[in-house]
């Protein structure tokens, strides 16, 4: 099956001659409130990610603000007036929202829609009409589902494929629209969910509902201490395993819950920038905004709270969530990949018209609330999805049992996932940090493996590997790289051998020729006086 065409020069070029009449959106005005919208019968649909001047547009009116202004917490306050911007939907109107924005694209291209026709040259689904139930599912793609396993090319395994107007709700393993947010932390309705805050898209997300019901549920995110009791998703459904509940490994005495959730790696990342992104749409840091059950105030803590009942925010009173430190390590190990950078840019030119900043630059999360804390955000200039990145070696053959460290560089600020092919030959300890990354490889039994480093560079990802081979037979690495460097010196020292003698022989050669000459001449004159002494 092909994959969607993203973005390109090439598609840029065909956009400018054959383009079809697809909204554009401005960049937010200061003042702004969400707005109630809804899904005319057919649309177009726009699928083009948005370029870096476009990215950088939407918040130009951050640019003009002193530094204070776009350092720490200020920076979610002055973020509020330009995510507002925007249109909900209808809790039910998600699921058809869903066909376009957590659309599996390499199981459903685009070439495959039914009701629309698929565009090449603009990129566009022409006349898109939506499904409406498992009756009448008219475009029905495969969806990329929240906690349900994937492949090593990130697509969903096939015992965990389920597609847009399957199964909904289902215990069993069908697909919910999961509140990465947990509604009860802020801004539980009476009604159910409604929008705006309840009917986000950048945070409801299509998902697996065992996970959510049994797993997530209420519960906040932290990392779970596999040296205690937990459950792990294995349990219920064998394509969730690696989603478990249990004790926190981070535990504080402001805790207000005994068990965290943790997801699956590959959606660690994911479910960290959704959390940032309502922080910085919901929360009342001007001391002016108009907060109710409907657009809360939220804010994040560093420890496990509440999983009990619904807790109402107010104007003076923020709900958190929690645990703040682990979401901010998972921002950094699991970094924006392509599907969520491609969601990210189908809600805005779709359907919400508003983008989340922390897919667009990561790295500001640290400036709020981690470790690069008080630096100053530059939308015109910092580095969009993540950045350029190399690696300190690309072959390695090491003993099994012996360590070896690999680092990682990215320029500007952007972050490194890490990732091996197969299991079992080398483990790898890492650490993430801002713009430098390194790992130490332990072998563990002979073989081959690939260890890779991966970022985003302008929007795409880029890998970079290191191929390991652990082998008894073959020499430690420190060792392998010494005996090179020991014919290195050996072969110039008989190059310097061979110089010198050249040199001498060079310089010789004229002094011998003359002394042979004058030898030469002296013979031969002793050689004549003798024979005219006999002549006379």
């Amino acid at each position: 099956m092909k994959k969607i065409l993203l973005f390109s020069p090439m598609l840029l070029a065909l956009l400018a001659v054959n383009s079809v009449p697809v909204k554009e959106f401005v960049p937010a005005k200061a003042e702004s409130a969400p707005t109630s919208g809804s899904l005319p019968s057919k649309m177009n649909i726009d699928l083009n990610d948005s370029t870096s001047d476009e990215i950088r547009a939407y918040y130009s009116s951050l640019n003009s603000l002193n530094d204070e202004e776009r350092q720490g917490t200020n920076i979610l306050k002055n973020l509020k007036p330009i995510l507002q911007n925007f249109t909900y939907y209808s809790y039910d109107t998600c699921w058809k929202i869903y066909e376009i924005t957590d659309r599996e694209w390499t199981l459903s291209p685009a070439e495959e829609t039914t009701y629309g026709t698929y565009d090449s040259s603009t990129n566009t689904i022409k006349d898109y009409q939506f499904g409406t139930s498992t009756s009448n599912s008219r475009n029905n793609p495969y969806l990329h589902d929240l906690y349900k396993n994937r492949d090593e090319k990130g697509v969903t395994l096939e015992a965990g494929r389920l597609k847009a107007w399957d199964n909904h709700g289902s215990t069993g393993g069908g697909t919910d629209r999961e509140h990465v947010w947990c509604q009860s932390r802020g801004f539980k309705a009476s009604s159910g969910a409604s929008g705006p805050a309840g009917t986000d898209v950048h945070h409801l997300m299509a998902g697996d509902s065992r996970t959510n019901q049994s797993l997530h549920n209420n519960n906040p995110y932290g990392y779970v201490d596999k040296n205690k009791s937990y459950t792990d998703g294995t349990k219920y459904l064998d394509y969730i395993a690696g989603n478990m509940l249990g004790a926190p490994v981070k535990t504080s005495e402001d805790d207000e819950s005994t068990v965290v959730f943790e997801p699956q790696d590959c959606d660690k990342g994911d479910i960290a920038r959704a959390c940032f992104y309502m922080v910085a749409c919901y929360n009342n840091l001007s001391g002016s905004d108009t907060i109710t059950q409907f657009n809360p105030n939220l804010t994040l803590a560093d420890y496990a709270t509440s999983n009990g009942n619904s807790e109402a925010s107010s104007a003076t009173h923020a709900v958190a969530m929690g645990i703040m430190s682990d979401l901010l390590e998972w921002n950094r190990i699991d970094p924006v990949d392509e599907f969520e950078i491609h969601r990210n840019n189908l809600i805005y030119k779709n359907f919400q018209h508003n983008r989340n900043p922390f897919i667009d630059f990561p790295q500001w999360a640290d400036y709020i609330w981690g470790d690069e804390i008080g630096t100053t955000i530059k939308p015109a200039s910092d580095r969009i999805n993540n950045s350029g990145l190399s690696i300190s070696a690309s072959e390695l053959t090491i003993k099994p049992g012996s360590t070896y460290q690999i680092s990682a560089t990215v320029d500007g600020n952007a972050y490194v996932n890490w990732s091996l092919n197969k299991e079992g030959i080398v483990s790898i300890d890492k650490i993430a940090t801002l713009s430098k990354e390194a790992v130490t490889i332990t072998a563990l039994s002979e073989g081959e493996v690939d260890l890779t480093a991966s970022a985003l560079v302008d929007g795409e990802l880029v890998n970079k590997a290191c191929h390991i081979v652990v082998s008894n037979d073959t020499p430690n690495n420190e060792e392998t790289e010494g005996i090179p460097r020991l014919y290195i010196y050996i072969g110039l020292a008989v190059l310097a051998v061979i110089v010198i003698i050249v040199i001498i022989v060079i310089i010789a050669v004229p002094s011998s020729r003359k002394k042979a000459k004058k030898t030469v001449k002296k013979v031969a004159k002793k050689q004549i006086k003798q024979a005219t002494k006999k002549k006379k």
